[in-house]
């Protein structure tokens, strides 16, 4: 009896997991404790909790990912174990004690190794070493070789608990002593690893620290240098003025900044920055001084240095004939130099952008657009204008600036130059106008015409010699610009002919070449012609030639012999055998691409014939011999080479003869090889390669059409995992994908060769069990499914349970046509999910017939919202502490018109429909601040209201400011309104757009609670993440409130959260005096419960208020 009363203890104790193993093995590592030595101490409690408890074997057991650690154990002789082979690792998902008293008889450990073999254990008690957060790192257990009916007394139980926190009182000031001596060691090594000097002294000024680089730097001792002996340091200038200000900071408690030059360990004076700030106490009272010195003496010359260049910079400027500029990132004029003595205007006219009013009218829209192009691309500048000058007159001028920018690439400043290009300009009119003749005269030639003057080296050649050679207008030419144009291998027969070794008279000369146009790289055919003169020395003074563009002709020249050469690379390129078949000897002569692709040459037919595979053979000589078909029919084959793997050809043919056929055969192996591809892409799954839905239909249909044909069946298997999301959110979409990977080769695993698996997608996934099979059949098969997908998923060294839900549907018992069948399958998946999921169930009448209720069930909802049958009741909250109503609950409400007043129980399946349950919520919350506008205009307190809010509701866009907005319509304060959520909502997908929403209702002072907590998975994260500020403790707990310790366990630790966190508790399902007065007396804030009220309609609130008598409350 006292076993079976130990069990029930150990049973009543279980309590949620409020950790992670993840955070639990962080905190285990914190405390670096793993294969550490013996220590007395550990030791002395282990043998304290052996004595105590009469047991031969007790340990320190510490459990990470692999393995569980001794600390200490006596009587065991081992220090590890396997973690799957620990005991202990029971007692890390329970407070309290774990009391086995007879290992055989706990399924748990019956077939541990250590029971059955060495050292049979036989009994285990054990109490968990946590951290101050909770969190598990192991157990001080003892064991016995001999079952213990009887457990532990209640003083050895008291004991156990009470070493193992002595254990971790041990561990953590272990820990924390290690965390200091490693702090006290990196502080000292980062402070004279840092480059600058570091130094320290008391309250009153007198040095008595210098770090490592004080040494280094000066070469002096301590000795030498603390008190006020550092002084003597110092360059004799500097001394007086240091020690001044050193003294005022001591004074004043001001922060303390001086340069000075100190002397270095070589002998010199270095330039020092010298920086202090005093540490005080609570009271504001100075404790110590912190100070550092900084080597400045690069930057000190630095400084100097700049300072001479900048003074010899503006020497050069004011000497300087051209104007110097300097404008801001935006093109503002800063400052410049030489612009007054150009333009005449002064310093305040030109300063910003009123130099623009100096440029010719002209001009300036093209300047500025220029300079705007600049600013914006951050580019260098360049442009020629004209400028007004005091005379009257203008002037050309040519300006460039370029952009200085910082490391990141953001300019500073443009730094600029203007040039008087006058002369220039005048000049080059000149020579335009003269070329502008030269130009109309050499139009009425089609040749183009070069005239080259060697003495000036003036050369000028006309558009047409420019536009052969592929020379922009305006492009400089020299003597040598045509053969800098020809190609390579004609340049030095072309040079030889122009320039002949001669030195007496006229030399003509003329010939063909290829050039290359300076422009696009083109080759083109030239024929040139021309002469050059020789003055009286015979020395060549002037050279005149034409040119011509050949090309056209040099092209019809090449292209019939090319025709060939590019008829066999076409061939060769495309992989084709061009062929010509004489019928009357039916031999085929063929390309000599032949022989490299089909591996044969010219010959008979049956060569080719013989190769082609059997079952195509017949059809190729069929299209061969043809005479009626169309020019571009093709036929598509496979093919044999005597050498190398099957490829599939096309053939094209056409009558050029009595006796005649020509055509041609062409490789397009890789073309059906991609159709393949494309086809199994788009007929399979990318993740697990199954096929799709499309590809699943299809053969469906075609097993359907089999089955009718042969009077076979056919069945259905839709499986949907359960609770995969879960898996995504925990471990990430990569765990997921490897999860559907594992699931879809377990499918395949059980599924015969002749059945389909697919994926319909997400975790969706169907099979077709073919003939032969029976209904009995195809339910083993979803059973042995459900079973091996229960094996666990191990992923990131995690281990996951995947379980299923299975519908079955079979032709032609349920359905005939694919779309019914698959629509049976989903109805009995969705019964296999409604009934508790990881299960199968197998489609009837019945459930079909279940659907059209739901449904007809939403259209009679439908109706009902549109003639105003859903109502808001009220159930009030009830305060504890005055025993007043300080709020109340919405609750919906059909009324309907045959039926009565139903509740959610009778229409709450309809939330599944997020139109429907968003059309309710909106409904519901129009009457709600209808009737609350009425209550306060009748100044009735009613505290807050409170109304419920789905997850189907999150997914409505602008939620928070539609109801926001309500309120506001109505003029309802947000302090006087809450919403109420529930856990599945915070772990729901999108957990930050409901974040966003809770954070603007909170904003607006719209209070937030969460419903029903306890009941799902919510923790201490959730109550941070969201802006939580009421927490409903659910019915479920407060039922047995009276004679349950688990659930008063429970209920005191949320009351005690509530309090440490600042959150409003408020207790729902009260209905007895007994649970309110325990709920008052845990400290519980508020009550809501049948005890009080049923919800009432809104016209009965304000009876309910001047009814209500507080003695409801204890």
């Amino acid at each position: 009896m006292l076993a079976r009363n130990v069990m029930k203890d150990r049973e009543s104790s279980e309590k949620p997991i409020s950790w992670r193993e993840g955070e639990r093995l962080a905190a285990l590592r914190s405390y670096d404790i793993l294969d550490s030595e013996q220590e007395a101490a550990l030791d002395g409690l282990t043998r304290i909790a052996a004595n105590v408890c009469n047991a031969p074997i007790a340990l320190i057991s510490l459990i990470d990912e692999k393995r569980q650690w001794f600390k200490s154990e006596i009587g065991l002789g081992i220090r590890e174990t396997l973690r799957e082979l620990s005991i202990c690792i029971h007692a890390l998902h329970r407070s309290g004690l774990l009391i086995i008293p007879d290992t055989l008889e706990d399924p748990r450990v019956a077939d541990n190794p250590f029971v059955r073999g060495d050292p049979h254990i036989r009994f285990y008690a054990g109490a968990r070493l946590e951290t101050k957060d909770g969190c598990p790192l192991g157990t001080i257990c003892v064991l016995d070789r001999a079952p213990r009916p009887e457990g532990l007394t209640e003083e050895q139980s008291d004991t156990l608990l009470t070493l193992a926190r002595a254990v971790m009182s041990h561990l953590e000031l272990r820990r924390l002593n290690n965390v200091l001596a490693k702090s006290e060691v990196r502080s000292r090594t980062l402070i004279d690893a840092i480059p600058q000097m570091v130094w320290a002294s008391d309250a009153d000024g007198s040095n008595d620290y210098y770090n490592r680089r004080w040494y280094d730097f000066t070469g002096t001792a301590l000795a030498e240098a603390n008190g006020e002996r550092w002084l003597a340091l110092l360059h004799p200038d500097d001394r007086s003025h240091v020690q001044r200000q050193w003294g005022i900071a001591v004074a004043t408690g001001e922060d303390y900044a001086v340069e000075y030059r100190l002397r270095h360990r070589s002998g010199d004076c270095r330039w020092i920055l010298g920086r202090a700030e005093p540490l005080r106490d609570e009271n504001g009272n100075i404790e110590r001084w912190f100070g550092t010195c900084t080597d400045i003496h690069e930057l000190k010359k630095a400084e100097s240095a700049l300072a001479h260049n900048e003074r010899r910079h503006r020497a050069l400027l004011e000497a300087s004939a051209m104007v110097f500029w300097i404008a801001a990132p935006d093109g503002r004029i800063l400052e410049g130099w030489g612009w007054s003595e150009l333009s005449g205007q002064s310093t305040t006219e030109y300063i910003d952008q009123g130099w623009i009013d100096a440029v010719h009218p002209e001009d300036r829209d093209r300047v500025l657009a220029r300079w705007k192009t600049s600013l914006t691309s951050g580019v260098s500048y360049d442009a020629e204008f004209r400028v007004w000058r005091t005379d009257g007159s203008y002037r050309w001028v040519a300006a460039r600036a370029v952009p200085l920018k910082d490391p990141q690439g953001s300019v500073m400043e443009w730094v600029g130059t203007i040039a008087d290009i006058h002369d220039r300009k005048h000049a080059e009119e000149t020579m335009r106008a003269s070329e502008e003749r030269l130009r109309l005269a050499a139009e009425t030639t089609p040749l183009g015409i070069w005239d080259t003057d060697l003495k000036t080296e003036k050369h000028q050649w006309t558009l047409e010699a420019r536009n052969i050679v592929g020379i922009p207008l305006h492009a400089p030419v020299s003597g040598t610009t045509f053969l800098e144009h020809v190609h390579p291998d004609d340049r030095a027969d072309m040079k030889r002919k122009m320039l002949p070794d001669s030195t007496s008279g006229a030399v003509n000369y003329s010939g063909e070449c290829r050039i290359v146009r300076a422009d696009n790289g083109d080759e083109r055919w030239v024929t040139v012609s021309g002469r050059t003169l020789l003055d009286s020395r015979g020395l060549p003074v002037r050279r005149i030639g034409t040119i011509q563009d050949i090309t056209h002709q040099k092209n019809s020249e090449r292209a019939l012999r090319a025709t060939v050469d590019r008829l066999k690379l076409a061939l060769r390129t495309g992989r084709m055998v061009a062929w010509e078949l004489d019928l009357s000897t039916g031999c085929v002569t063929r390309s000599g691409t032949s022989l490299e692709f089909l591996g044969i040459g010219s010959g008979p037919s049956s060569d080719f014939l013989d190769r082609v595979h059997p079952d195509d053979r017949a059809g190729v000589e069929a299209f061969v011999m043809q005479t009626d078909r169309a020019a571009f029919d093709t036929m598509e084959f496979r093919y044999q080479p005597p050498d190398g793997e099957m490829m599939w050809l096309g053939i094209r043919a056409e009558q050029a003869g009595p006796n005649c056929i020509v055509g041609i055969t062409f490789d397009i192996t890789d073309r059906k090889a991609a159709e393949e591809e494309v086809w199994r892409v788009a007929n399979h799954d990318v993740l697990t390669g199954l096929p799709n839905r499309a590809l699943f239909q299809h053969r469906l249909k075609q097993a359907l059409a089999d089955a009718m044909q042969d009077g076979s069946s056919v069945s259905i298997l839709l499986i949907d995992l359960d609770h995969f999301k879960d898996v995504n959110d925990a471990m990430g979409h990569d765990a997921g994908d490897a999860l559907l990977k594992t699931t879809a080769a377990r499918l395949r695993s059980l599924a015969r060769e002749r059945d389909i698996v697919a994926r319909f997608g997400g975790d969706e996934f169907a099979v077709i069990v073919t003939h032969p099979v029976t209904l009995d059949y195809a339910y083993d098969l979803a059973q042995r499914i459900i079973d091996a997908l229960r094996q666990p998923f191990v992923y990131g060294g995690r281990a996951f349970i995947s379980k299923a839900s299975i519908g079955v549907a079979m032709f032609p018992e349920h359905d005939v046509t694919p779309q019914d069948l698959l629509k049976d399958a989903d109805i009995a998946l969705y019964q296999a999910k409604a009934q508790g999921r990881n299960r199968v169930a197998v489609y009837s009448s019945k459930l079909r017939v279940d659907v059209e209720s739901r449904l007809s069930l939403g259209d009679e909802v439908r109706a009902a919202l549109s003639s105003g049958q859903f109502v808001p009741f009220y159930q009030p909250k009830v305060s504890f502490k005055t025993g007043r109503i300080v709020g109340l609950e919405t609750l919906a409400r059909w009324i309907h018109p045959t039926r009565g007043v139903l509740t959610p129980s009778h229409f709450g399946s309809v939330f599944e429909d997020h139109d429907l349950a968003s059309a309710m919520g909106k409904a519901i919350l129009l009457a709600v601040a209808t009737d609350m506008r009425h209550w306060l205009d009748s100044r009735l307190d009613f505290g807050r209201l409170a109304i419920n809010l789905s997850s189907a509701e999150f997914n409505r866009p602008g939620l928070a400011e539609e109801i926001i907005g309500v309120l506001d319509r109505w003029r309802v304060p947000p302090d006087r309104f809450e919403v109420e959520v529930t856990e599945t909502v915070l772990l729901g997908r999108g957990t930050e757009a409901i974040s966003s929403v809770l954070r603007q209702f909170h904003e607006h002072g719209i209070l937030v609670a969460l419903d029903d907590f306890g009941t799902g998975y919510a923790s201490l994260t959730h109550l941070k993440q969201f802006p939580v500020g009421h927490v409903k403790i659910d019915r479920s707990f407060v039922t047995d409130l009276e004679q349950d310790a688990d659930d008063e366990a429970i209920v005191r630790a949320i009351i005690d959260l509530g309090k440490s966190l600042g959150i409003e508790i408020t207790a729902e399902g009260v209905e007895t005096i007994g649970q309110a007065q325990r709920l008052r007396e845990l400290g519980c804030d508020n009550g809501q419960g049948y005890l009080f009220s049923r919800p009432l309609p809104g016209t009965a609130v304000p009876r309910l208020f001047s009814d209500f008598a507080s003695n409801h409350v204890p």
